[in-house]
């Protein structure tokens, strides 16, 4: 085993949608997107949808 310090490199963010890197985040669904095309994809998604990505990437929020 190596031992090593942890990286000082900030980890890549994948866009929710397609899988690419994603430089952005929607301030108002907090999903990842990779361009402006992706964007325009995400503002239609409803909050069920908006709740599945988030879930699948583990930070959903239960709803009760």
């Amino acid at each position: 085993t190596v031992e090593a310090p942890p990286s000082v490199v900030p980890q890549k963010k994948w866009c929710d949608v397609t899988g690419l890197e994603a430089p952005y985040t929607d301030p108002k669904s907090t999903l990842r997107y990779h361009n402006a095309e992706v964007y325009e994809v995400l503002k239609t998604f409803q909050p069920a949808v908006i709740q599945t990505y988030l879930a699948v990437r583990g930070q959903g929020v239960v709803l009760r």
